[in-house]
């Protein structure tokens, strides 16, 4: 049947593959009841594009591999895969490699996805893709996911995504899959009667009544489904189109469809009966042997009987045999009770085994069938969910999983069944379903060792429901059963219980006693001995309680050598913090490259995110304007994309960045943005980011009260979890300037004095000189003079430079007012040469004013070559000179290649250049 009143649907699809086609990609969503036209009109989407030089995709969602790992987006790429070019599945695409071909290892979840984003990248290179998935509202899980991933990174790829599927209730998988995506809505309305009427002249005559064609538009709402099943009725009972029987055209709505069907599928026999319930069980065929055993027939019977359902439109007409319509199979398969239907599912199973079917090709049977306490049911629901697992599809293996359990198995398997099925879940991102699972798991154990691993897995799960009290107990409960020479897990558990504490915002006094004494006798050539030096180390920076040498070598040796298999994002962000308030700022920059590294190597979006976070922040700490920005960027862009809770820092951090290099107004416009003008308590340790920048931005603002309010909310909250080393956060010396600016001098002397002390007794060159830079700016006199003088000696032996350039502005300014201009203009000018290498505008026009109230002429400076390229900009240039593709570059920065080449056109303009052999030389000169 052509395509009636489709017309608008089609010129919309049209728009979109013409965006497409210009790089422009976006999904878009065809919806409507069952038999509206939603597979017709996607199979004429296909033709459209491929007429426009597009590849076509396709894919149609099932009722049985609802629980299949990756089932709809393998349909949609292996014939793709089949004949592509090796490049085509190299690079981050490489990382998709298990969703075809598991290989018995855990695949993670986020690499795999990331790794199908390239793949589609890579497909849509040589020319624009259309992605079409019919029945979408019946995709598994972890296709959905990718779908949301992708959905939300289309804007830039030669990509449209076409979805065909049923309306769709608020809580519905596909729903919460494009949740923040907004596609392109097609809702399919009904037929009119016009096009009714078309429809019935084509089908029955071209003499068809009018007040025929208005009864068959009543009786079927305009479906145009529903309108070939009344055609085939009418000519089955031998009805003219006339008017005078309009009366004769029955109701046929799609709940009572089911017995329309089944009354024909009667009239075909007892056996034809037989086959197509075995065909609704097994699912689309490649041949008829399955459905012909599962139907007790010879095969040569079941060829005939094939042949006739095809005739009377219940199955179609070739290979893979299917039934003409979902409707149609529904009808069929909900024939009959449930234990029947169970028992089918049972039967098929003991076919499949026969003939040596994969354990993926059970799970549907498997999950359908009666649970029988049969031992075998559960060894293949346990390989299935392990091949699920190495897929990246912890979804589909929490099902098996949860079946098995179901079954039941043996009472000695239940502990490590639940055990595995709370591991999926935690996998799944479902730590609220997977902590009953872990505790059902912990409780039946009874081996010290195995309880002890489980309480990592439990406590885990319940610091991510907001329960890391309980967690710290169960850690408790578990190392407390451990024999001490237990390898490695002892450590473990204690870390564990630092970091739930760390959650918790328990001053790090609590715990740091504990780790003191693992200190000096654990190895760091062993995982968890350097996760021991590293929360120790973290605590020890917070609390300031031993000097910044002995704070820097723990972390030092926490991160000797490569970085750790698990929890290595965890290791880089304490270990880096702790170099950073050592004042190692070159080292905790090369810790959190790495971690960044590891994270990009394997495709981990949330720990690159998190770790570009910190980098950023250690990057402005260092004095790297331009990096701290650009890190800032790329993390604010993918949590923006992603929607994720921790996308304040990743503001915070961009807004520190700008508003150093006086970009003040976009610095407010990020936090205006991103609704984050609001005043909130610090509910997390790393939430102070967004108080801290607030602030310092309001102080530059000439915001002193708003500023202050900010900083003093900033202190409330580290000091509450027991973090008093400035270093950390020198909120005490930026309220103290807030409180000078609003007349307060005691107030703002008596902050500054503390931080004084405190940065004295932890002895960080970098804190120390801030604490006297700040003192002196509130201080008079001579006193002011020496403070300053201190400063700038003090900060020659820390490694922030920016910094120094501060301390020595600020020496230079206060020379120049006690009438001492040589040595005023000596300092302003080493001061003005070092903000203006790290892009710190505001410090270098400070320092030139400063300069001309000396006498002095300051050379004036220009935004040419490499000073005129934005962060960014800069970023790209450099990768792309260092000879790396545009692809290789986007996948380092987890970007799309359209963004890495409105980057470079850029930079080619900013700088002068034709080409990127240019580059090199374009960026050293």
């Amino acid at each position: 049947m052509g395509l009636f009143e489709r017309d608008a649907e089609l010129g919309r699809i049209g728009a979109l593959l013409q965006a497409a086609a210009a790089g422009r990609g976006t999904s878009a969503l065809v919806e409507g009841v069952p038999g509206i036209g939603k597979t017709a009109l996607l199979a004429a989407a296909g033709d459209l594009a491929g007429g426009r030089g597009f590849r076509v995709l396709t894919a149609t969602g099932g009722e049985l591999e609802q629980d299949l790992p990756f089932a709809l987006i393998r349909q949609l790429f292996e014939p793709a895969l089949r004949t592509a070019e090796p490049e085509v599945q190299s690079g981050a695409a490489a990382l998709a490699a298990p969703v075809f071909a598991a290989d018995g290892r855990e695949a993670a979840v986020g690499s795999v996805v990331h790794g199908l984003y390239w793949l589609c990248s890579n497909l849509a290179e040589p020319a624009p893709l259309l992605l079409a998935v019919d029945d979408a509202h019946w995709a598994d899980e972890a296709s959905l996911r990718f779908v949301s991933h992708l959905a939300r990174r289309m804007a830039d790829l030669p990509v449209l995504l076409l979805l065909g599927s049923r309306p769709l209730a608020p809580d519905a998988a596909l729903t919460l899959a494009l949740g923040g995506v907004d596609p392109v809505r097609l809702n399919l309305a009904p037929l009119s009667e016009h096009a009714v009427g078309r429809f019935v002249r084509d089908r029955l005559s071209p003499a068809a009544d009018a007040e025929f064609c208005r009864a068959c538009a009543q009786a079927t709402g305009g479906n145009p489904y529903l309108l070939g099943e009344l055609a085939t009725a009418l000519r089955a009972d031998w009805v003219p189109p006339v008017a005078a029987q309009a009366g004769r055209v029955p109701g046929l709505q799609a709940a009572p469809i089911a017995r329309t069907v089944l009354t024909r599928l009667t009239r075909l026999g007892p056996e034809a009966v037989r086959l197509a319930r075995a065909l609704a069980v097994l699912g689309p065929a490649a041949d008829l042997r399955r459905p012909a055993r599962l139907a007790d027939l010879p095969l040569d019977t079941a060829t005939d009987l094939a042949d006739l359902l095809a005739r009377e439109s219940i199955l179609t007409g070739g290979y893979p045999l299917d039934f003409a319509h979902p409707l149609v199979r529904t009808a069929v398969y909900a024939d009959g009770t449930e234990i029947r239907r169970a028992a089918d599912h049972r039967r098929a199973v003991e076919i499949l085994t026969a003939e040596g079917a994969p354990a993926e090709q059970l799970v549907p049977h498997l999950l359908a069938a009666a649970p029988s306490a049969d031992p075998t049911v559960v060894t293949a629901l346990v390989a299935a969910a392990a091949n699920a697992l190495g897929r990246g599809a912890p979804e589909a293996a929490a099902s098996c999983l949860r079946r098995a359990l179901a079954e039941p198995p043996a009472a000695e398997d239940l502990p490590r069944l639940h055990a595995e099925l709370g591991r999926a879940l935690g996998m799944a991102n479902r730590p609220a379903e997977a902590a009953p699972a872990l505790r059902a798991a912990f409780e039946l154990s009874t081996d010290p060792v195995t309880r002890g691993e489980l309480a990592l897995d439990l406590g885990a799960v319940m610091v991510q429901t907001g329960r890391p009290d309980a967690a710290m107990e169960t850690f408790e409960l578990a190392r407390a059963a451990l024999a001490l020479d237990e390898g490695e897990l002892p450590l473990q558990l204690t870390v564990a219980f630092s970091m739930a504490s760390f959650v918790s915002m328990h001053p790090p006094t609590s715990w740091i006693a504990r780790l003191d004494q693992l200190a000096d006798t654990v190895s760091a050539e062993t995982e968890a001995g350097r996760m021991v030096l590293a929360c120790l180390a973290f605590g020890a920076c917070a609390t300031a309680d031993r000097p910044a040498q002995v704070v820097g070598e723990l972390a030092a040796r926490a991160v000797a050598g490569s970085l750790p298999t698990r929890d290595h994002w965890i290791l880089a962000n304490f270990a880096s913090t702790a170099l950073v308030m050592a004042d190692r700022l070159p080292e905790a920059l090369d810790v959190l490259d790495r971690g960044v590294e590891h994270a990009r190597t394997r495709g981990n979006l949330a720990e690159f995110r998190y770790l570009a976070v910190l980098r950023s922040r250690t990057a402005l700490t260092a004095g790297h304007l331009q990096e701290a920005e650009a890190d800032g960027r790329a993390a604010l862009a993918l949590h923006e994309v992603d929607g994720d809770r921790e996308l304040p820092l990743a503001a915070a951090v961009l807004v520190d960045a700008l508003a150093e290099q006086g970009h003040l107004d976009e610095a407010q416009a990020v936090l205006t943005e991103h609704e984050l003008d609001s005043e909130e308590e610090v509910r997390m340790l790393i939430g102070h980011f967004v108080h801290l920048a607030r602030g310092r931005l309001r102080l530059r603002q000439q915001r002193p009260r708003a500023a202050l309010a900010d900083l003093l909310a900033c202190g409330a909250g580290l000091t509450g979890a027991g973090v008093v080393n400035p270093g950390f956060a020198h909120w005490r010396a930026d309220a103290a300037l807030a409180q000078l600016a609003l007349g307060e001098p005691t107030s703002a002397r008596d902050l500054a004095e503390e931080e004084l002390v405190l940065a004295q007794g932890f002895g960080a060159p970098r804190a120390h000189g801030i604490a006297l830079r700040t003192l002196g700016l509130i201080e008079g006199g001579g006193t002011r003079l020496d403070r300053l003088a201190e400063s700038v000696d003090v900060l020659r032996r820390s490694t922030g430079v920016l910094e120094l350039a501060h301390s020595l502005i600020s020496y230079g300014s206060a020379l120049r007012r006690a009438g001492h201009r040589t040595d005023a203009q000596r300092h302003l000018r080493e001061g003005l040469d070092l903000a203006s290498r790290r892009h710190a505008h505001p410090l270098a026009a400070q320092a030139k004013q400063e300069l001309v109230a000396s006498g002095a002429r300051p050379r004036r400076t220009l935004l040419t070559g490499v000073d005129a390229l934005t962060a960014s900009e800069l970023r790209v240039a450099r990768l792309a000179a260092d000879g790396e593709t545009n692809r290789a570059i986007a996948q380092t920065l987890f970007v799309s290649r359209r963004t890495i080449e409105v980057h470079l056109t850029s930079a080619y303009r900013k700088l002068g250049i034709q080409s990127r052999d240019q580059l090199p030389t374009a960026l050293g000169a």
